[in-house]
């Protein structure tokens, strides 16, 4: 699962989602979508230190994320921004993905009564 959150400052608790999370395909996937993404952040203003950790991760700090990633754990990146926001990028890597839907013949059972069919 593919996250990407808002923290106003250093200090907020509370997270503001980015995007909606989305379930990638692979660890290849997610890892290079969140480079794209780190590469593409300094134009939200980030300190010239910042920009160098982005760089740096973007260039050779993401093949330990994909080894975490294929390991089973999960992985992230973290900016500081120069107003004091904070992005936090995050994949955590799922085993199975379930799915609900509500049952057809459950959630009409109020609506439709079941008759018996006669022979």
């Amino acid at each position: 699962m593919f996250t990407v959150a808002r923290y106003a400052s250093q200090n907020s608790r509370r997270a503001v989602p980015v995007e909606a999370p989305r379930v990638l395909p692979s660890a290849t996937s997610a890892v290079r979508t969140m480079r794209v993404q780190i590469r593409t952040a300094h134009v939200f203003g980030m300190t010239p230190r910042e920009t160098a950790r982005a760089v740096e991760w973007a260039d050779s700090g993401w093949l330990h994320a994909l080894g975490l990633l294929n390991s089973g754990q999960r992985c992230g990146f973290t900016l500081v921004f120069g107003n004091g926001a904070v992005a936090e990028w995050s994949v955590c890597p799922l085993r199975y993905l379930e799915l609900r839907t509500a049952d057809p013949c459950r959630s009409n059972e109020r609506s439709y009564p079941r008759t018996e069919l006669s022979s």
